[in-house]
Parts: C-alpha cells; sequence; structure tokens
C-alpha cells in the first residue's frame, strides 16, 4: 500500500523523539557519550569511526568499532597495530586520527573501495545521491526504484522470499493529502475533523485529480 501522510498534534512526537534519545542517555554511563561534543566514540571523536578525505577529495566512511573490525582496518590501511596507540586509548585518538589521515590520503576513492571491498574492515565509500543507486552493490540487490515521475527512492526492506514488500510506484502524497480520510477510518465525523481543521490541530491538503 502507499503510505499517507496525516498532520497531527506534535506534542506525541516530541514525546517519541525524547524516548528515542534513550540510548544517548544511557550511553552517558557506560563511556560512550560522557566526553565534550566531538570527543566521544559515536560523535566524531573516535578516528575508526569518522569520514576520511581521499587523495582525490573524495571521502571514505569509517565505523570499525568492534575489535575484529578494527583488525581489518588496519590490515586494509597497511598498519601495524603493535606499532600504534591503543584503539580506546583516547588521549591517544588525536595522534590516530593523524595516521589514518595520512594514510587515507595517499590513495584515491576507487582505489580504497577496492582494498576494502569485501573484508570486514566497515569501511565504505561515500557516495553522492546521483551515484549511489549506481553503486555495484546496490544494483544487485535492487536497493532503488523510480517512481510513476521518475522520482528515486529507496526499495521497501527487507527484502522477504514468501512475502516480498510490493513498493508503490505513484508519487509520494504531499502533507495532509490523507487526513481526512484516515481519521474518518478511525471514527471521526468531518464536524469534528472540521473543527481540527480550524483550531490547527490537524492540516488538510486534497489532491485534486489531473483529467
Amino acid at each position: 500500500h502507499c503510505h499517507t501522510d496525516v498532520l497531527i498534534n506534535p506534542v506525541k512526537r516530541i514525546c517519541s523523539s525524547a524516548y528515542m534519545g534513550s540510548f544517548l542517555w544511557k550511553s552517558r554511563s557506560i563511556g560512550l557519550w560522557n566526553r565534550s561534543r566531538g570527543e566521544n566514540m559515536l560523535d566524531s571523536g573516535a578516528p575508526f569511526y569518522d569520514t576520511y578525505q581521499t587523495s582525490d577529495g573524495q571521502f571514505m566512511a569509517v565505523g570499525a568499532i568492534e575489535p575484529q573490525f578494527y583488525k581489518q582496518l588496519l590490515k586494509g590501511l597497511e598498519l601495524d597495530a603493535g606499532e600504534l596507540p591503543s584503539q580506546m586509548s583516547f588521549d591517544d585518538w588525536p595522534e590516530l586520527r593523524r595516521i589514518f589521515t595520512e594514510r587515507f590520503a595517499s590513495k584515491s576513492q576507487a582505489e580504497w573501495s577496492e582494498i576494502f571491498d569485501g573484508t570486514d574492515a566497515c569501511v565504505t565509500p561515500v557516495l553522492s545521491f546521483d551515484q549511489v543507486s549506481s553503486h555495484p552493490h546496490n544494483r544487485e540487490r535492487g536497493s532503488f526504484m523510480k517512481d510513476s515521475s521518475g522520482e528515486e527512492s529507496p526499495r521497501p526492506a527487507p527484502v522477504l522470499s514468501r512475502t516480498p514488500a510490493e513498493p508503490c510506484l505513484t508519487s509520494d502524497p504531499v502533507t495532509g493529502e490523507h487526513t481526512a480520510e484516515v481519521l474518518q477510518e478511525y471514527g471521526f465525523t468531518s464536524p469534528q475533523i472540521n473543527q481540527m481543521l480550524s483550531a490547527g490541530v490537524i492540516e488538510c491538503n486534497a489532491v485534486k485529480a489531473k483529467l
């Protein structure tokens, strides 16, 4: 089915967003997010979880947190772990970042992509919107599709063998296009919907059919 777009009071959305941040709050007590901005593991503080510029001005993304992935990262960079600071030595992260920066700058994005392709190093090229759908991995999996207006978007995932998703190829709805329709399905009457519309609780933008 095509997705619908309903605009309602944002209070619940704000509460849900706060709860979605639970990971950040918990991370403060386990050492993942207890330092200043830009100095934590997942906010570009860790040299093994960031992006690096290549010799041709492109970038590679690195996310080798776990030891087995970090080992593959060093292998691809041709670095000896015994000659480097410890991965989790926060005070040595600036030096480790300097080493990674210099190493990534020594080759092009294409060269690094070939080196890390098929490994578990968690190193991938940073692609533009124009490049991402033509990437071999995405082409092989059919990760992107085009709707009736030619607009490209990700295909529904996961791809299940017995019950595959059937993507909708019509254009995306505008904000509030199905508000009244959905509220009516939930039992709201037209006067109630009009009252909410007048109060600014919802937004309705019915699209006229193109004849």
